[in-house]
């Protein structure tokens, strides 16, 4: 709650007035705190102070404001950012009837914000099973098994398991509309010739183009959720609400195996097998290296299970070190971080 201060709609625009809108992260936690205390009906605050940022663009605020769900910054947060700059709430004397009322009108605040949440974790339900319906029919009806890839080639590894694109290939999700819809060839090329712009905030899409690959992301089941893509210079796209947690792609046979590793991202992974023989699972990211390697812990649990990491100085933190030592230290595994040539370094694409 917002530390038993009575604050209304009304009072954020006074509120926020203290606050600059100019750091991103100040500009995001605002923004959730915003949310998680009145909902939806916060945007247009939140909105409109974010106008006197630097750098404001409507369609980022929709979608970032889209993204905030019920987890993180609360409202407490806004209220001492606002303090710190000056703001004083204004006192108010309150009777037993106007805290029996504001009690009544923060339950039924609670009450609108838990429904919307849910509301909002339903529809992402739903788009995620379209997403993973529309990525299956890709995979099965556009992505060839033979193909040439740029990025392959810089890297000096080979595809395995990969998709290939020999014509336009495009995803598209629709958030108002719930739906995704699949364009090929010359239907794909005129629909991104009709796509407004700037682009509808409840619209985006995943493009593949000739000569782009494709790695399929599967749970633990084996069921595909999503695609990855990646074009000839090594940049690497998600189609949103593609499920990632958990999910990845197997190089290499791991039934039997005596190692099993697992790595950040393609070429890592591809590179390692390619080096040792081993069975290489690919996270796609180092956040999602604990969650796939206990997936595969216990599909197989007999094999030792190896982390091989991105170890990266230059990064803040650099995650893809603390990351795979974190996910050694809670399966009991091994964390490697393995000396490659430069063209193979995932961080180098």
């Amino acid at each position: 709650m917002s530390g038993k201060i009575d604050l209304q709609l009304a009072d954020l625009p006074l509120l926020l007035r203290f606050i600059p809108a100019d750091s991103r992260e100040v500009w995001i936690q605002v923004g959730m705190g915003l949310k998680a205390e009145f909902g939806e009906s916060a945007f247009d605050a939140w909105d409109d102070w974010s106008q006197s940022g630097t750098g404001y663009s409507p369609c980022d605020a929709k979608t970032v404001w889209r993204s905030f769900n019920k987890a993180g910054t609360g409202m407490g947060t806004v209220i001492k950012l606002a303090k710190d700059a000056g703001w004083l709430p204004e006192k108010r004397e309150q009777s037993r009837e106007d805290k029996r009322r504001l009690a009544e009108q923060l339950e039924a605040r609670r009450k609108a914000r838990q429904a919307e949440v849910e509301a909002d974790e339903a529809r992402s339900a739903r788009m995620r099973e379209a997403v993973a319906e529309a990525c299956g029919r890709i995979w099965a009806e556009q992505c060839g098994t033979e193909g040439e890839s740029d990025y392959l080639q810089r890297k000096q590894v080979s595809g395995h398991g990969v998709g290939y694109f020999s014509r336009l290939v495009v995803l598209e999700i629709d958030d108002q509309a719930e739906r995704c819809q699949v364009w090929i060839g010359e239907d794909a090329q005129r629909w991104l010739g009709m796509v407004p712009k700037p682009r509808p905030a409840h619209l985006s899409m995943l493009v593949f183009r000739k000569g782009y690959m494709a790695v399929p992301l599967r749970d633990a089941a084996g069921r595909l959720w999503a695609l990855q893509s990646i074009n000839g210079q090594g940049t690497k796209l998600f189609p949103k609400y593609g499920r990632k947690q958990g999910c990845f792609h197997l190089i290499g046979e791991p039934a039997g195996a005596a190692v099993l590793a697992v790595a950040e991202g393609y070429a890592t992974a591809a590179s390692v097998h390619e080096a040792t023989g081993w069975p290489v699972a690919v996270a796609f990211d180092a956040g999602n290296l604990l969650a796939v390697g206990r997936a595969l812990r216990e599909l197989y649990p007999e094999a030792a299970l190896v982390f091989a990491g991105d170890d990266d100085p230059t990064q803040p933190d650099n995650p893809g070190r603390t990351k795979a030592e974190a996910a050694a230290a809670a399966l009991g595994a091994v964390a490697a971080f393995p000396s490659l040539p430069a063209e193979a370094m995932e961080d180098a694409a």
